[in-house]
């Protein structure tokens, strides 16, 4: 890798560093707002729009985003994608010592596991040829069904977790949905906003005119799907443990941007044995992570805490300075 490599090397690990400062302003928000819900999307949006915090991790994560357009016009996702799983792995442990929160021996093999499929399935991009993208809304408009076949599953999941994570929890066996359901949904959208930051650099890179990326459906694309994850990892970050839902998204957003590339942008699967091998491994070892994961939260640890909040929660009202903590 030449000086000039390393350079934009350097911008995809700020760009990724500004993804994670960003996620730190947010939790700081969510635990100074009332209680959000996923069946309420305008009220989740005002208080993340009225909440300085928030508004500044916004401008962080717009930082973000710009220095990842410039990253990837220049360098492979072979490049790229390890350098996010190292910079997952600093959030971990920032986490872990100095937030004070707790991953049992199954979270952090599940954790290990999720941060090693990233590496695989990025080492798998290898040399990524020639990506094509529409230009114009003229094509995408005309033959949408590429697009939304990879829009669906994104919205649909994400939707399913809202709602899920919404319903009144009741009765002897009830349980409170771990981050690893919120990041899957949060994740989904995620990944689908860097594929259009995606398109984005290659419209770009093929024509050298912000008009034509303006005229083009990626920004869209990434704005709206930003939205979804940023609304869905708002509700996480007040209900469950930052490492938890940052790895979970993480990584999910990561499969996702493979997998619709591959729809959006022509990009291959790989022919040689050795790409595919690290490919396919990584999306098996990123399913047995999933499963690995704990599906619900451990009652000692979360609905003491919530029956808590609840009794206090008509009487303060307004901003949460004494949301519980989460560990």
């Amino acid at each position: 890798m030449g000086r000039h490599d390393l350079g934009y090397a350097a911008l995809a690990l700020l760009a990724t560093t500004a993804y994670y400062v960003a996620f730190l302003a947010f939790r700081i928000s969510a635990r100074r707002m009332p209680p959000l819900r996923g069946s309420r999307p305008f009220h989740v949006a005002w208080h993340m729009l009225t909440s300085p915090i928030w508004f500044a991790g916004g401008l962080i994560l717009f930082l973000g985003l710009a220095t990842e357009v410039v990253a990837l016009a220049a360098i492979p996702l072979a490049v790229a994608q390890p350098i996010f799983a190292v910079s997952l792995v600093f959030l971990v442990v920032y986490a872990v010592c100095f937030l004070g929160e707790r991953l049992t021996p199954r979270e952090w093999t599940s954790v290990a596991m999720f941060v090693l499929a990233t590496v695989l399935i990025g080492l798998s991009a290898g040399s990524e040829g020639e990506l094509t993208a529409d230009a114009t809304l003229t094509g995408t408009l005309a033959s949408p069904w590429e697009m939304l076949a990879v829009m669906a599953p994104a919205v649909i999941v994400s939707a399913l977790v809202w709602l899920l994570g919404d319903r009144r929890r009741s009765g002897r066996h009830a349980r409170k949905l771990a981050g690893v359901a919120y990041g899957i949904g949060a994740g989904a959208c995620a990944g689908l906003a860097e594929a259009g930051i995606r398109g984005i650099s290659i419209v770009y890179e093929d024509t050298g005119r912000v008009e034509a990326v303006l005229e083009s459906p990626y920004p869209l694309l990434t704005i709206g799907m930003a939205a979804i994850a940023l609304g869905g990892l708002q509700v996480a970050l007040q209900r469950c443990r930052l490492a938890i839902v940052a790895t979970v998204l993480t990584v999910i957003g990561r499969t996702y941007l493979i997998v619709s590339s591959m729809v959006l942008f022509g990009e291959e699967w790989p022919e040689e044995s050795l790409p595919s091998m690290l490919r396919g491994g990584g999306f098996a070892l990123a399913l047995v992570a999933l499963v690995t994961f704990p599906r619900y939260e451990r009652p000692d640890r979360t609905d003491a805490h919530d029956a808590a909040e609840e009794a206090r929660r008509p009487a303060h009202g307004g901003d949460q300075e004494d949301m519980p903590a989460i560990t």
